[in-house]
């Protein structure tokens, strides 16, 4: 759990040692601890730089940055290598030798096997910047799912990287400068993996490597969910049997930690799955698992969509679960923060404005409260929809495209007896709307029909000449945003997109590292995990009626059948109508500040949110959600963004 930089001159001048120092000073909150090697010379114009924070037992031996014995390659990393013993066997290294080597000297020998392919070869989480001086050239790379973040920002004569936007933006010869285009897709838009709010600064995407040498600079892909192989066994028992074996490898190699093992657990199957077999493994070493769960508060009567497919409070599934596995130690957190508690800490930790506001306060008092407790891991299970309980419905219209309609009429109308919904209800949602998306898309090129818009700006905070100047429209058409949003994609490029969307949790729980000491870790966005369930029939996830029908099946004895067979979701923050109330002398007062910022006032509907302040009803509840819940408070998020933004930088 370590910070990361370099600073690379492509016209081969050298870089003072004050300017990576001036990176780090900017990463200060990883903490006192600081590695430097800059050379200062010219034939290595490279300074790289670390603030170790040290989790495992292993991460006692890193000294970044770390050199080879040739002295020709240097590298510093922010990583958890998960196949450290499988690498030890493949490149000669002796058990002995490789109980006592960092992650990061499994990377360094990795590259010096493999070279610039291998990051292929590394399981794990992980985020690395290597000098090769025989190449002359800087290489990095970020682990598939993206659970470790890399920035960077090139210029001509410049290429810096650093483990946070701001940092990158700290060294910059400029003033930061706000990046507009991405004020609008935060309001508008589902979000790019590449961009940030700093002009200039991107992030480097999931899965790739960049390579920075001279005056070329070049990111390419090295691994991606959508393989294109197939997995398939004799029996249905056989595919739990082989998930269970990967998913449980997944976990271990997750509470790889020298300190107290935590978890952030719901009622539902993703983080309750998690649960119970971190506590079974656990259990048989004596050792015990503390679980963190965000509840609403006492008394809540709540304001949810979906009416019975929603749950607002899951604690009684949560208590269950504890009830089954008696070594977990259960801590319900009812909270009484509200949104912006502390929200420019987390503004300069994520560099960005949180784009669901309403569980900024949660996630504060649960890490909180396991810091308290010296938990130095989180486990979560925050890609599982995409894998270990994808619900199998997308592979209908799949199937169906392939002329498989014998199976899909049988499941049709298994579901609709199952969901109560009937079967034109599955036909027309499930199958054919998706399955004539997907056709649409192949044949709107040749058909010269004009669409109806994209995004509905009443249900938007975005200014609506705002919104043409950053050509909204256009840019959601020319990416096919549109079927994002409406979940219209193929089923893996659905999955896909679920899984690697950005910023997501991932950007979140690398913010909240420094900030509470603990490192966050997602089983379910292992890559071993993720190629077995992307590989798998989709009849392994949907039978007869029934959905998530893989993980139903593997958990069977492990959780609660009150857990293991729930078709309802957790609402997440199901008591936004009570506390929002709360903050609306809050939110009037910030909409005042924002009316003399020229951004904000260029950026965002004032007029429409000081309406919703004007109307606000007397009690709050469910047919407001979308217009204060969801429009009002992400709009005022995004404002107070702007005017922290113009005030740090100013």
């Amino acid at each position: 759990m370590s910070a990361i930089g370099a600073v690379f001159r492509r016209d081969s001048a050298p870089v003072p040692a004050a300017q990576i120092s001036a990176l780090l000073d900017a990463l200060s909150e990883y903490g006192p601890e600081a590695g430097i090697w800059a050379p200062e010379t010219v034939e290595a114009p490279v300074a790289l730089g670390c603030r170790p924070f040290r989790v495992t037992r292993e991460d006692a031996w890193y000294r970044p940055p770390i050199h080879s014995s040739d002295g020709q390659l240097v590298l510093v990393a922010d990583a958890r290598i998960d196949n450290r013993m499988e690498l030890a066997s493949t490149l000669g290294i002796s058990v002995g030798e490789g109980s006592e080597l960092s992650d990061a000297a499994f990377i360094l020998a990795a590259y010096q096997a493999w070279e610039q392919d291998c990051p292929r070869h590394l399981l794990g989480d992980f985020a690395f910047v290597l000098w090769d001086n025989r190449r002359r050239s800087l290489f990095c790379a970020r682990d598939g799912v993206g659970q470790r973040v890399l920035f960077y920002q090139s210029s001509r004569q410049r290429v810096t990287l650093a483990t946070s936007a701001h940092a990158v933006a700290a060294l910059a010869d400029a003033r930061p400068r706000l990046n507009e285009q991405k004020v609008a897709d935060f309001l508008v838009l589902p979000q790019s993996t590449e961009s940030t709010f700093f002009e200039g600064v991107f992030r480097l995407p999931p899965g790739h490597t960049l390579t920075a040498s001279g005056q070329e600079l070049r990111i390419q892909r090295f691994w991606s969910p959508n393989v294109k192989r197939s997995i398939t066994f004799r029996s249905d028992q056989e595919y739990v049997e082989g998930f269970l074996e990967i998913f449980g490898e997944a976990i271990s190699a997750r509470m790889r930690c020298d300190g107290p093992v935590g978890i952030m657990v719901s009622g539902g199957l993703d983080s309750s799955s998690v649960a119970a077999v971190a506590a079974a493994r656990m259990r048989e070493q004596g050792d015990r698992l503390r679980a963190y769960h965000a509840a609403p508060r006492a008394g809540s009567e709540g304001a949810v969509w979906g009416g019975a497919d929603r749950v607002a409070d899951e604690s009684a599934d949560v208590e269950a679960i504890a009830r089954m596995h008696p070594n977990i130690d259960l801590r319900i957190h009812r909270t009484g923060r509200t949104s912006f508690d502390g929200i420019e800490t987390l503004f300069r930790m994520t560099g960005s404005p949180a784009l669901n506001p309403s569980n900024a306060g949660w996630y504060h008092d649960i890490y909180a409260a396991a810091k308290t407790e010296g938990v130095r891991v989180m486990l979560t299970g925050h890609k599982g929809n995409a894998t270990i309980s994808y619900t199998g419905l997308r592979s209908l219209a799949e199937s169906a495209r392939r002329g498989h309609w014998f199976h899909v009429w049988r499941e049709v109308q298994a579901l609709g007896l199952a969901t109560g919904k009937g079967r034109r209800y599955i036909l027309r949602n499930e199958v054919l709307t998706p399955l004539n998306a997907v056709l649409a898309g192949w044949f709107q090129p040749f058909m010269g029909t004009p669409r109806s818009s994209l995004w509905e700006p009443t249900a938007s905070a975005i200014k609506p000449e705002f919104a043409r100047t950053m050509q909204v429209e256009e840019r959601m058409r020319s990416a096919r945003l549109d079927q994002v949003r409406t979940h219209r994609l193929g089923e893996l490029a659905l999955r896909t997109a679920a899984l690697m969307r950005a910023p997501d949790a991932s950007d979140i729980f690398n913010g909240l590292r420094p900030w509470f000491g603990i490192e966050t870790r997602d089983p379910t966005s292992d890559r071993r995990v993720v190629e077995y369930c992307f590989a798998i029939p989709g009849s392994q996830y949907l039978r007869n009626g029934v959905g998530r029908w893989l993980i139903r099946r593997a958990m069977a004895g492990k959780l609660p059948e009150q857990v293991r067979n729930r078709t309802s979701i957790g609402a997440q923050s199901s008591d936004w109508n009570e506390w929002l109330p709360t903050m609306r002398g809050e939110l009037q007062s910030e909409l005042d500040r924002l009316d003399r910022s020229e951004i904000a006032s260029r950026c965002l509907d004032l007029a429409k949110l000081r309406s919703l302040m004007d109307r606000w009803p007397e009690r709050l509840g469910l047919q407001h959600t979308r217009d204060y819940h969801k429009l009002l408070l992400r709009g005022v998020m995004m404002g107070r963004f702007i005017r922290w933004f113009e005030e740090t930088y100013s």
